[in-house]
């Protein structure tokens, strides 16, 4: 897995990829930006840029970046890293640079001997001491000081150059010149400091002269001097804390110096006289960037917090956008003057009478005619605007054709046509009924009367013919079939069948319904 890590510096800002491959092996592949606060971009977009050129560089390399963690010293400057600057909008892992510092030293072992360690970083800015106990990387009793830094110590070898060299003098006597002379005195300070140290030859690197018009040798000797005064004062400043430190009962068992001015030997002699064991990492200038790193790939670590950076538009006055957007106003506002102007304007304007004198002559003249003859043209008259009815009429619209069905076009979207087959398929089916319907064979001006022992007992009629005395019938042999049919009665009426009355008496009788 591939992590990036970023130290944030005032004066440089260093990035670095850390790879690990299965055999817990460390690869760092490192770049460093120097600040220059004339490129016209904050400290959060100078950052984000560095961060684009490596993930360039790693996706040229075939080689993807996982977390990216960044370091910053103070709560402002996280603070002002937090959801700021240009360039594309991401997530970072923002920590502490004294933490990131100790996350390194934990994880290659360099104090894990001692039971208390203080450690001095040396930058660009200044000088941070603090105390590390390497069992749970508690980081107390943190100091700040600016006996001594980087830029103090580019100002110190302009200055001694420059007493040196009366060229430098006088090419760095406006403000332009003496930023080229600085950036060029860091620039081989930096050389001679990640180089062999200690090789004591007289050249070591050399600094351009302002304007290109000339070179100056730079040794490490100059450096030495120049950063003498400022170790001086560095060692009481140091001498100080280990005092107050074995006053609080805490006996460190060794110093470790990392930030960029560590790899000079003269800024580690500031230890000299204590008996704990001094302790330099390699690349010291890497450590900060290496430990955010570190941290960033720790998911499960508390000392990690989630950020983002990057996400705005970092656009100057004077860019191509504002300056289309303030054109674009102006020539708007001049439009909007120049159209109430015009208005104003053709509202005092008199009409012109409709006079031949309103209207200059064209006067035609010869030699031949002394006196000249005038035309006069039509006059211009100017009719005042006057109110038009608006009036509106109803669109007629032509009737449309109706087209007659087609059988060969394509069926429609919601139902499906069937051609007419021929012959026709349809059957025709008749119904037979009665007509007229049929009616029972009663005699005319009789109704039917309904047998009372059809009847409930409720609904049977009362008659005042009192009924007879039942007949004590005695059985009879069988009779033949001829005479099953014939009644009992003499008068051809059955028994049990209700008996006639006489004419005129009234009975009540219940209609039948007639089937239809």
């Amino acid at each position: 897995m591939t992590s990036m890590g970023v130290s944030a510096g005032a004066g440089m800002i260093h990035y670095v990829l850390l790879t690990r491959d299965d055999l817990g092996r460390s690869v760092v592949d490192s770049r460093v930006i120097d600040v220059d606060p004339t490129d016209g971009l904050d400290g959060a977009g100078r950052v984000n840029a560095g961060i684009d050129v490596m993930l360039t560089a790693a996706r040229e390399a075939d080689t993807r970046v996982g977390p990216i963690g960044v370091a910053a010293r103070t709560a402002a400057q996280r603070r002002h890293l937090r959801s700021r600057g240009s360039g594309p909008r991401r997530q970072i892992h923002l920590v502490a640079e004294d933490e990131a510092v100790v996350a390194y030293l934990a994880d290659t072992g360099e104090i894990d001997r001692f039971s208390t360690a203080v450690v001095v970083d040396c930058g660009d800015t200044g000088m941070t001491m603090y105390t590390v106990d390497p069992r749970d990387r508690r980081i107390t009793a943190v100091e700040r000081s600016t006996v001594i830094s980087g830029r103090r110590l580019d100002r110190a070898i302009a200055a001694n150059l420059t007493a040196d060299n009366p060229a430098l003098g006088e090419a760095s006597r406006t403000r332009a010149g003496r930023s080229e002379l600085l950036s060029a005195c860091r620039t081989a300070k930096e050389e001679i400091a990640y180089g062999p140290s200690g090789s004591g030859v007289a050249e070591g690197s050399s600094v351009t002269l302002p304007g290109g018009s000339g070179r100056v040798s730079l040794t490490e000797t100059h450096v030495a001097d120049a950063v003498a005064p400022m170790v001086r004062e560095a060692r009481e400043v140091f001498d100080r804390y280990i005092a107050d430190a074995a006053a609080r009962g805490v006996s460190p068992d060794a110093v470790v110096f990392v930030g960029g001015l560590a790899n000079l030997p003269a800024v580690r002699e500031m230890a000299r006289g204590h008996e704990f064991d001094t302790v330099c990492p390699s690349t010291p200038e890497l450590v900060a960037a290496t430990g955010a790193a570190l941290l960033a790939g720790e998911s499960f670590s508390g000392t990690t917090r989630l950020a983002f950076i990057g996400g705005q538009r970092q656009r100057e006055w004077l860019s191509a956008t504002p300056l289309a957007v303030a054109g674009a106003i102006i020539a708007a506002a001049l439009i909007t003057v120049y159209a109430v102007s015009s208005s104003f304007a053709e509202r005092q304007n008199p009409e012109p009478s409709p006079t031949v004198g309103s209207v200059p002559a064209v006067a035609t003249t010869s030699e031949d005619r002394p006196d000249p003859v005038p035309t006069t043209s039509a006059p211009v008259t100017q009719v005042p605007d006057q109110p038009i009815e608006q009036t509106y009429e109803q669109p007629v619209y032509p009737p449309q054709p109706v087209p007659p069905p087609s059988w060969g076009g394509p069926p429609g979207w919601a139902t499906t046509e069937l051609p007419p087959t021929l012959p026709s398929t349809g059957t025709s089916t008749r119904t037979l009924s009665p007509f007229p319907w049929p009616t029972l064979p009663f005699a005319p001006g009789t109704t039917p009367s309904i047998p009372p022992d059809l009847l409930p007992p409720d609904l049977r009629p009362r008659s005042s013919t009192p009924t007879p005395p039942q007949l004590n019938r005695t059985p009879s042999p069988p009779r033949s079939t001829t005479d099953s049919g014939r009644g009992a009665s003499p008068n051809g009426v059955e028994s049990g069948a209700p008996v006639p009355s006489a004419p005129g008496a009234s009975t009540p009788s219940t209609p039948v319904p007639i089937p239809r």
